[in-house]
């Protein structure tokens, strides 16, 4: 009979890996926190939509679309009180008495995380296939916190206890050109 090939150990003596934290006992479940969002200032040129997993694909691109669209109308100044040598100049200008111009100052950022990248994914290539639209896709990690907290509902001597859990997360910057 051949001869086996062991490891060099059993699984009492293999080192866990340090990078994860360790289990928690079967007394506990884990509650996971909402994702924290940061608060978008109402004077931003980047408009920002978070994709969920059931989020519809043609609301997200029906979304971007009238924002880009808000986008070209511009906040130029009133002519109502200028001279003509001033209008002239303005209307001279790239972006005109509108403020749209290229379009290239406003952006539209779609993000996703979790089951919601492959929706993500799917609006940056359909905006990818429109002719009039720039698309940039990043990816980036997201932490989100989990709590343990004693499943029987009755305090042990135990702290609840808060962990970071890394998500991946894909963002698409879309703009006009």
């Amino acid at each position: 009979m051949a001869p086996t090939l062991s490891n060099g150990g059993d699984a009492s003596t293999k080192h866990p890996n340090p990078k994860k934290p360790p289990f928690f006992d079967q007394g506990y479940r884990v509650k996971k926190r909402p994702l924290s969002r940061p608060q978008q200032p109402a004077s931003s040129n980047q408009q920002l939509i978070y994709v969920s997993k059931r989020t519809p694909f043609m609301s997200v691109v029906k979304r971007v679309r009238k924002m880009l669209d808000k986008s070209l109308q511009g906040h130029a100044p009133a002519t109502r009180g200028m001279s003509l040598p001033q209008r002239v100049a303005l209307l001279s200008k790239e972006d005109g008495t509108k403020g749209g111009g290229s379009g290239s100052h406003c952006q539209v950022t779609v993000m996703g995380t979790g089951a919601a990248i492959e929706k993500t994914l799917s609006v940056a290539s359909w905006f990818m296939a429109q002719g009039d639209c720039e698309v940039n896709v990043r990816t980036k990690s997201v932490g989100a916190v989990d709590d343990f907290v004693p499943a029987d509902g009755a305090d042990d001597g135990f702290e609840d206890e808060s962990r970071v859990r890394m998500l991946s997360c894909l963002e698409v910057l879309v703009r006009l050109k």
